[in-house]
């Protein structure tokens, strides 16, 4: 057999090779990206959401504005903090180079510390008052809703369904305990954060299913 009738058989074995090479090649590529999007999806699982019973049911309910309220009363709380050692340590005898005098100084520091506790129980109240996630099992009909004490620790509420009661306060004692109350216990809960009509509506018992 001749060289020449030998080339073409060359050739397409090569192409072939080349082929399956590549192949292989783009198979890995989107096995890695496969992988790095589950790590990713994975990576992107909330903190708050950890540690969930097994029976939570589904997520019916995410209050849109939560990452206001986590930075202010963080926000808040490191302020008190600041301002409660600097008090402390004026208390102490410790002074700075200043164009004040040391009583005007500690005035200041007096009243920013009133004025942050204040400040910082009014954050608290709006934290321990807001309900950030409700789930919902449909098998036992429970919802379980998501909220917050002072060192920001989940707090499991859970009720059934009727058992919300939708209180007509004034617009002033809205703002400070919500519209809403649970076991006696007033609560911030915004209806246009439901993810459905129903569940919101099923909460406050207007409807039974």
């Amino acid at each position: 057999m001749s060289t020449s009738s030998l080339l073409p058989a060359i050739r397409s074995k090569a192409a072939d090779r080349l082929q399956a090479h590549q192949l292989l090649l783009s198979t890995s590529y989107f096995e890695g990206c496969g992988r790095r999007a589950f790590l990713a999806h994975q990576q992107k699982r909330s903190v708050f959401h950890e540690r969930l019973p097994s029976n939570a049911g589904d997520l019916v309910y995410k209050n849109r504005n939560r990452y206001y309220y986590y930075s202010t009363y963080v926000f808040v709380s490191v302020t008190v903090v600041c301002i409660a050692v600097n008090l402390a340590l004026l208390m102490s005898g410790y002074r700075t180079t200043s164009d004040y005098d040391e009583a005007t100084v500690d005035s200041f520091i007096s009243v920013a510390l009133v004025f942050s506790i204040v400040l910082y129980f009014f954050a608290y109240a709006l934290l321990s008052r807001t309900i950030f996630f409700i789930y919902y099992n449909e098998s036992t009909r429970r919802f379980l809703a998501i909220t917050y004490n002072w060192c920001m620790a989940r707090k499991n509420v859970t009720f059934k369904p009727g058992e919300v009661k939708l209180v007509d306060n004034s617009a002033y004692k809205q703002f400070l305990q919500g519209s809403y109350r649970i076991d006696d216990h007033p609560y911030h809960i915004t209806g246009r954060d439901f993810f459905s009509r129903r569940h919101y509506n099923l909460m406050l018992g207007f409807i039974e299913k």
